[in-house]
């Protein structure tokens, strides 16, 4: 007797569909088609995972699967056993124009699933079809009876990739090649101005549908690695500059880099610790094409840790000549 999807995924039947998840996850890690190549009988394991996965994560699919069993559900609702499985829709009054037996939860039909009956699930519709119309309307050419056939066509299972790229590829973009659940090799281009955790989508790379569904898709979480010295906040770049207590005070010009090379930045003098500067256009670009982010550059003076005698007494002298406390006022 072929096991059921509960099986297959080692869960309850009662259980929760993050029981589910987390099941199918360290199951399709365990049997991927990536991580077991060559071996047949790992890929239809897989196989099975998605379908169990796909119909146990869907609460109409899920609710349909549970009331017909494994073997009618998956059989297209073929033969359930000797004196088969009964499935009761409950209270359709409204939908069959208040015909069919009554019982005490008011209007109920009830179909037999097994025996010899060929028909399964599109017997059960058929018969209800039927009992609410009188037979007076064709089954297979209604909507019912297409309904019914798609009832276990499901889309295939989303695949999550983990991708780690670096700071400078996150602001031009980068091309990577990945493999898709059927091994096909795909070329996906990252776009320029993603941020760590930005998801790339590829339709139609994802795991096989279930019963002839569409596949699901391919999907990139991206993480951007850490720079050594630029930091992102939005979409604007920060950096800061390092610079002399003389060039603060005299004003210079300085060689500062950006992500897309180096550039020359004028200090203007008496410039303070702290003292933000704006490199425009020098930053991510924004999404939907508006244009680009900034870059910020934050001056840090710099003292130096050792000074001569001579410096010292310029220093003691320069202190006499420019007085001045610029606590005063700070602190209350």
């Amino acid at each position: 007797m072929a096991r059921d999807f509960y099986d297959i995924l080692g869960v309850k039947r009662g259980a929760s569909k993050d029981e589910i998840k987390k099941a199918y996850r360290k199951l399709a890690r365990k049997h991927h088609p990536d991580v077991n190549p060559g071996d047949n009988s790992a890929e239809a394991r897989f196989k099975e995972l998605q379908q169990a996965y796909a119909v146990l994560t869907d609460d109409k699919q899920r609710e349909i699967y549970d009331q017909v069993g494994h073997e009618a559900y998956v059989n297209g609702a073929s033969a359930a056993g000797p004196g088969g499985q009964q499935v009761d829709f409950g209270d359709v009054a409204d939908f069959f124009g208040g015909r069919g037996r009554r019982g005490p939860g008011g209007v109920s039909y009830t179909y037999t699933v097994g025996g010899d009956d060929p028909r399964g699930v599109g017997g059960l519709f058929e018969q209800l079809f039927q009992q609410g119309f009188g037979g007076a309307q064709s089954w297979e050419g209604s909507p019912f009876a297409r309904g019914a056939r798609e009832q276990v066509r499901q889309k295939g299972a989303d695949r999550h990739v983990a991708v780690s790229i670096s700071f400078e590829e996150s602001f031009s973009g980068k091309e990577l090649t990945i493999s898709d659940s059927r091994g096909e090799r795909l070329k996906v281009k990252i776009p320029a101005g993603i941020s760590s955790g930005g998801k790339v989508r590829v339709a139609g790379h994802g795991e096989p549908g279930v019963n002839g569904g569409p596949p699901g898709d391919l999907l990139l979480i991206v993480t951007v690695q850490d720079h050594p010295y630029f930091q992102r906040r939005g979409d604007n770049v920060h950096l800061t500059a390092p610079v002399t207590f003389s060039e603060a005070a005299l004003s210079t010009t300085i060689e500062v880099p950006t992500l897309e090379g180096k550039v020359q930045m004028k200090i203007p003098a008496g410039t303070q610790s702290g003292q933000e500067f704006r490199l425009r256009g020098k930053g991510f670009s924004r999404k939907g094409g508006r244009g680009r982010g900034d870059q910020l550059v934050h001056v840090e003076i710099v003292v130096p840790r050792r000074i001569d005698m001579r410096s010292r007494d310029l220093l003691r002298e320069f202190a006499e000549r420019n007085p001045g406390n610029p606590r005063v006022g700070r602190w209350k």
